[in-house]
C-alpha cells in the first residue's frame, strides 16, 4: 500500500469501527431488501411486457380465426345453394324423363292399336314434312322442356291458324 492510501484507510477503519454492528446489519438488510425490490420491479415490468405480447398474439389469432370462420360460412352457404340447385335439376330431369317416356309409350300404343298408323310409321316422311320437324339446337333443360311443349301438329290444308 502506498503512503497516501494508509491515512485514508486508517480513517476509514476508525469510522467503520465506530458504527455499531446493529446499524451495519440494518444497512445491509436495507440494501438486500432494496435489491430484492428492484429485482421484483424488473420482473414485474418483464411480466407486463410478456402479458401485452401474449394479448396481442391472442388478438391476432382471434382475428385470423374470425376471418377463417367467415370463409367457412360462405363456403357452407355456397354448398347449400349448389345442393338446392342440384335437387332442382334432378327434379327437372325426372320430369323430362317422365314426359319423354309417356310420349314414347303413347306412340307405341297408337302404333300397336292402329294398323293404318303402323303402316304409316314404317314409311319415310316427305322432305317437306321433315323440314317442318327440324328445330334449332336445344341448349339446356328449360329449352328442351319448351321444345316438348311446343309440339303442336301441323294444321291440315284449308284450316286457318290463329296467327
Amino acid at each position: 500500500m502506498s503512503e497516501r492510501a494508509r491515512p485514508v484507510m486508517a480513517l476509514l477503519g476508525r469510522l467503520l469501527g465506530a458504527v455499531p454492528l446493529k446499524v451495519w446489519l440494518v444497512l445491509i438488510g436495507t440494501g438486500v431488501i432494496g435489491a430484492g425490490g428492484w429485482f421484483t420491479w424488473q420482473e414485474y415490468r418483464t411480466a407486463l411486457t410478456d402479458a401485452a405480447s401474449a394479448q396481442q398474439a391472442l388478438d391476432t389469432v382471434q382475428a385470423e380465426s374470425d376471418q377463417r370462420q367467415l370463409v367457412i360460412d360462405a363456403l357452407w352457404q355456397n354448398a347449400q345453394r349448389l345442393e338446392e340447385q342440384r335437387r332442382q335439376l334432378n327434379d327437372t330431369k325426372a320430369d323430362l324423363e317422365r314426359t319423354a317416356s309417356n310420349r314414347l309409350t303413347r306412340l307405341r300404343e297408337l302404333i300397336h292399336e292402329n294398323a293404318e298408323l303402323r303402316a304409316w310409321a314404317g314409311t319415310r316422311l316427305p322432305d317437306a314434312v321433315i323440314r317442318l320437324r327440324e328445330r334449332p339446337a336445344v341448349t339446356g333443360a328449360a329449352a328442351y322442356r319448351q321444345a316438348l311443349r311446343d309440339t303442336q301438329p301441323v294444321q291440315p290444308p284449308g284450316e286457318r291458324t290463329d296467327d
